[in-house]
């Protein structure tokens, strides 16, 4: 290759280098795109953290009228996992949460725990 060719090469592999080069700044980065996938992870296991616990409040909700209408023990008066979907329904919470968390509200609805029975006086 003589003289000419080297120096044409050389100046084809430095356009590359900055055509390269100035695709990157409106490319995401391989860092900037793991931050962006962690942040989304992130939002997604907050937001089922937020409807487990909007699940609980419920099935907190759900053992004490239970349990003020009378005629149940405090083990029965937790709700099942049927008692709580139909909540859910009845609540309309596709709306709110969207069918894929109905499983995180549900666990936290049925995990709530026994009530204490206290005494007055």
């Amino acid at each position: 290759m003589g003289r000419q060719g080297r120096w044409a090469a050389t100046l084809v592999l430095v356009a590359a280098v900055a055509g390269g080069t100035a695709g990157c700044s409106s490319e995401e980065t391989a860092q900037e795109r793991s931050d962006r996938i962690k942040a989304e992870a992130q939002q997604r296991v907050d937001e089922r953290i937020k409807v487990r616990k909007a699940g609980t409040a419920a099935g907190a909700l759900l053992r004490d009228t239970a349990l003020a209408r009378g005629g149940t023990s405090l083990v029965e008066a937790v709700p099942d996992e049927v008692e709580c979907r139909a909540e859910w329904e009845r609540q309309l919470l596709d709306e709110q949460y969207g069918q894929d968390l109905v499983d995180s509200w549900v666990a936290g609805c049925t995990d709530v725990d026994v009530a204490v029975r206290t005494t007055s006086g």
